[in-house]
């Protein structure tokens, strides 16, 4: 009888030692809860998205958010209806969707019907420009740099018309 209580009192100790705590899992709620758009928080453009004109040495005019680092697009993403198809942490944290909170942008040299917003799906406003979702690529070192244009062969900076930049 007492070798019987032996085990059961070590097969209970067993399983509440060997269960995972409960508070192990809970952290990475709020990580999945911060949504999937990890990336951008270093390059949010605060209330007001500002784009500008820029001269990239390496592809010509492109568009650049406001502290001049060139604004990429995606041949994945939708455009009739724009979406993004760049929302789990391993696509932003190298390609930062710009976002624009309230969808506010300011853009002088830029035509106004080609620009918008879309909302991802944890709800945060995406700026499309032509209706292509932009974003910053995280290998651009230095303002200017359009690193990330040609990568993958779908990665694109974006031309002031909405399109690939390119010479």
């Amino acid at each position: 009888m007492i070798r019987f209580a032996a085990v059961v009192a070590l097969a209970v100790c067993l399983g509440a030692c060997s269960a995972p705590p409960e508070e192990t899992a809970a952290p990475e709620e709020p990580e999945a809860a911060a949504g999937p758009v990890a990336g951008p928080v270093q390059v949010l453009p605060g209330d007001i998205a500002t784009l500008r004109v820029e001269q990239s040495p390496a592809v010509g005019p492109v568009v650049a958010d406001r502290d001049h680092y060139t604004l990429y697009f995606t041949t994945q993403d939708g455009t009739d209806p724009p979406a993004s198809t760049c929302l789990e942490p391993e696509c932003t944290l190298v390609w930062a969707p710009l976002l624009a909170k309230g969808g506010e942008i300011e853009a002088p040299e830029l035509a106004p019907e080609l620009l918008g917003t879309v909302r991802r799906p944890d709800g945060l406003e995406q700026v499309t420009i032509g209706g292509k979702p932009v974003y910053r690529y995280v290998d651009d070192e230095v303002a200017g740099d359009a690193t990330g244009h040609g990568t993958d062969n779908r990665w694109f900076a974006i031309a002031p018309d909405g399109g690939k930049a390119g010479r």
